[in-house]
């Protein structure tokens, strides 16, 4: 499924439509600046979190014991992706979003869905479901 959306109120439009079909688990490509968090805020505040930010410096945000938010980008080698148990964790946690998926083969499973937003222009996205 392909599909464009151009402000913010789309994009939440489009994470309750996939809530409401029970995705809860998301894997997020993306390009540099497409709004990788910003989707992960929108899918927070559908289950009443507030307060996301960014776990790129981090590796992992967790929201009141109920959402995981992981960063990949920095993770280079799977010896690294193991050492920080994330496969543990994910299995945790009903609410998942991965930004940057890397080494999906060690944790990808029917239950993560994978988006991919392309910038198209300052405020137009195609988003790849």
């Amino acid at each position: 499924m392909k599909k464009q959306i151009a402000n913010i109120s789309e994009l939440e439009e489009l994470v309750k439509e996939l809530l409401k079909n029970w995705h809860k688990k998301f894997l997020l490509k993306w390009d540099l600046w497409a709004g990788k968090t910003e989707f992960t805020k929108q899918f927070a505040k559908q289950i009443w979190i507030k307060n996301i930010s960014s776990p790129t410096y981090t590796y992992i945000n967790i929201y009141e014991d109920k959402m995981l938010h992981w960063d990949f980008y920095r993770i280079d080698s799977k010896e690294e992706f193991l050492n920080l148990w994330i496969l543990e964790e994910i299995q945790e946690y009903d609410y998942v979003s991965i930004e940057w998926p890397k080494f999906q083969e060690l944790y990808q499973d029917k239950d993560f869905l994978e988006i991919e937003i392309k910038k198209i222009s300052e405020n137009e996205r195609e988003i790849i479901i």
